[in-house]
């Protein structure tokens, strides 16, 4: 048999090609900050994947039309997800559920709250079956992903299960069409476009936990071979090892699109020292930038994701070490949870 020799412009038509089902107005779009920029010092824009419904706005939305896309093709009939308490992927899994008319199970860690506010109230108007499971970490949740799957499989219907943040190889595909449609956005702008490593070419930053979006974005950056390093902000040392999973996470992703390519560890850009002591804490770098963006753009991130990714964007944008090029924040959402006392109170 003839080896195959796959280009990215095979691996694009078969992106193109998957299964996917239209959930929110695209593209997002990209604007400069420019009260923002001039308290800073810098060049800031932003990319506003914050935008969409109430319900279905966020980075989550562009993995869930894949990973519905999949769903509907395989004849499923019921979501299962989950995540925390106030996790803005169960949210957006849900109202996207309640939007096709699947059936919602949502696996939630922590105990059952006095009042649902934020995200919970949300899943409880878009009818989930709200489960919360206790203290468990995200690595325990496997096997009761498995039971509730098999529990739904025994009463007559067919689940289609995705994983924490909906971060699998294929959810994470979403984001290589993302970065297909920021590369437009850039020219457009007169921000860059030329090859890698070119020094016109903005830098681009993200906030960063259970890996899909930054995945997706490394791979939608080989297809097109231009265009900025994303750079990850962690924010809740959710990874054992983020730069190691990330390149495996990639490499999985380019194979579903039969793109050859393994990406090294050391390929990928990981910011580390913006998440606190732990997954859902709030920092006082977060807060005032939560407060400096809402101040002077009137844009709303919030304490436990979009902040940390912002507070880089501020520390490198009054650094020196942007070197005087524009910086792009990829707002991915989850502006939700400051209506859940437990972090709005932060910001008061």
């Amino acid at each position: 048999m003839e080896p195959r020799h796959d280009t990215p412009a095979d691996a694009i038509r078969r992106l193109e090609a998957l299964p996917r089902i239209a959930l929110t107005p695209l593209p997002t779009p990209l604007h400069r900050l420019p009260r923002f920029s001039e308290a800073l010092g810098a060049d800031v824009w932003i990319k506003r994947d914050d935008m969409g419904s109430v319900a279905l706005a966020g980075n989550k939305v562009r993995k869930y039309e894949l990973l519905l896309g999949q769903a509907l093709a395989e004849g499923a009939d019921t979501l299962i997800t989950t995540g925390a308490l106030q996790s803005n992927s169960a949210r957006a899994g849900a109202a996207a559920a309640a939007q096709l008319g699947l059936r919602c199970v949502l696996v939630l860690t922590g105990e059952p709250p006095a009042e649902r506010r934020a995200n919970l109230l949300l899943d409880d108007l878009f009818g989930a079956d709200v489960r919360f499971v206790g203290r468990l970490a995200w690595s325990e949740l496997a096997p009761v992903l498995d039971a509730t799957a098999a529990e739904v499989t025994r009463a007559g219907g067919q689940p289609y299960v995705a994983p924490v943040g909906a971060s699998s190889p294929l959810g994470s595909l979403g984001f290589a069409l993302a970065y297909r449609e920021l590369l437009d956005q850039l020219r457009q702008a007169g921000l860059g476009g030329g090859e890698h490593g070119d020094a016109t070419e903005p830098l681009l930053v993200h906030t960063s936990t259970s890996g899909g979006t930054h995945a997706g974005l490394v791979v939608g950056r080989e297809l097109s071979g231009r265009g900025p390093r994303p750079i990850g902000v962690d924010a809740g040392r959710v990874l054992p090892d983020p730069a190691r999973d990330l390149a495996r996470m990639a490499t999985e992703a380019a194979a579903m699109i039969g793109l050859d390519r393994h990406f090294a560890e050391e390929e990928i850009a990981v910011e580390l020292g913006y998440a606190g002591p732990a997954y859902g804490s709030i920092t006082e770098e977060g807060v005032a930038a939560i407060r400096l963006l809402a101040a002077t753009e009137g844009i709303v991130a919030d304490p436990v994701y979009s902040a940390k990714g912002l507070a880089a964007v501020v520390e490198l944008a009054r650094s020196s070490r942007h070197g005087g090029r524009p910086i792009v924040f990829w707002h991915t959402g989850g502006w939700h949870a400051n209506f859940d006392p437990h972090y709005g109170d932060a910001l008061r």
